[in-house]
């Protein structure tokens, strides 16, 4: 008799929940955290434009807070005013799933991001959007790597590899970003199989 480990079990479910989405996903990316950065803000009593600056270590709450910030950014990029008008909100956003990688290991603290729903006009430059946006992030380091999906499924099996293992928090279900009009297609399927 085989034996199944409990890291399996968790692997399968979430890559279950992850493969739901994937004829949706176009885009790949890998993103490198800094360590340690220089954060720059302005003064609360800003009286001429004065900076204060500060150096902050990476910590779990600014590894999820940088998943929320580029989550904005990139939605900000991709679609602008529209995500926050409310007959445009259940589509104007992008499909977002993200996976943390290195925080119980030796590597250096990265995200694997898998995208859709890219407006037709931006697709063809999405690897400059994913950098902007990236850049906009205070612990976005100036690695990145942008690819077209071309085995959604093996991309999402890839970015899963350390759940159940290493860390099984490795995809942040709390930063994944599911429009609402993908979320209704995908239970629309479900009853159309079922029925």
């Amino acid at each position: 008799m085989k034996e199944v480990r409990f890291g399996t079990a968790l692997q399968k479910a979430f890559r279950d929940m992850a493969h739901r989405y994937g004829p949706h996903l176009t885009t790949a990316a890998t993103l490198t955290l800094k360590t340690y950065a220089r954060i720059r803000v302005r003064r609360f009593e800003n009286q001429e434009n004065e900076i204060y600056e500060y150096g902050q270590a990476l910590t779990d709450e600014i590894v999820r807070s940088t998943a929320r910030r580029f989550e904005a950014r990139l939605t900000h990029y991709l679609y602008g005013n529209q995500a926050k008008h409310p007959s445009k909100k259940q589509w104007a956003k992008p499909l977002i799933l993200v996976a943390i990688e290195g925080r119980n290991t030796h590597k250096r603290t990265h995200f694997h991001v898998a995208v859709g729903n890219i407006p037709a006009d931006r697709l063809a430059r999405i690897d400059e959007i994913i950098t902007q946006a990236w850049h906009d992030c205070d612990f976005g380091d100036k690695e990145v790597c942008v690819k077209p999906l071309t085995d959604s499924f093996g991309w999402l099996d890839y970015i899963t590899k350390e759940v159940g293992y290493t860390d099984n928090d490795a995809l942040a279900v709390e930063h994944t970003c599911i429009p609402e009009i993908i979320q209704q297609s995908i239970c629309t399927e479900g009853r159309l199989l079922r029925g």
